[in-house]
């Protein structure tokens, strides 16, 4: 079974390449669900970043309506959403998405003391400087 985070690393991953392909309703649903899982693992910081890029893409998205992913995951109008993308976007579908369009990882997780500098680093983003905008996490 694959760990969370090699998860979220194929959503992030997914995301990158549908930014770079034009495909911005892509990007948000895949980002959407990558913000879930970094809630879920305790990656706020993570979460914090891709509410904010879905944001900045469509200011009117549904998660505008609270202030963190994981504030969102106990509503039930958010969770009909991720359920939506869930059902068209999910964990193995995107994988194999990743697999066929021949994404090569940027960064290995070995290369990183902790998920969180390794899921930055998938944002080409540093992991401090998540932690500084978004708050601490607990899980590293």
């Amino acid at each position: 079974m694959r760990q969370p985070i090699d998860i979220l690393a194929n959503y992030l991953n997914l995301a990158r390449a549908a930014k770079l392909r034009r495909q911005p309703l892509v990007c948000d649903r895949v980002l959407l669900l990558a913000g879930v899982i970094a809630a879920q693992i305790e990656l706020e910081p993570i979460a914090g970043e891709c509410r904010e890029r879905i944001l900045a893409n469509n200011p009117g998205h549904l998660i505008r309506c609270w202030r963190t992913i994981g504030e969102a995951l106990g509503e039930e109008d958010f969770q009909l959403l991720v359920n939506q993308l869930s059902t068209r976007y999910g964990p193995e579908r995107v994988e194999r998405m990743v697999e066929q369009l021949e994404l090569t990882p940027q960064v290995d997780r070995g290369d990183f003391a902790s998920d969180g500098e390794f899921a930055a680093a998938l944002l080409d983003k540093d992991w401090d400087e998540l932690i500084e905008r978004f708050g601490s996490d607990s899980a590293d």
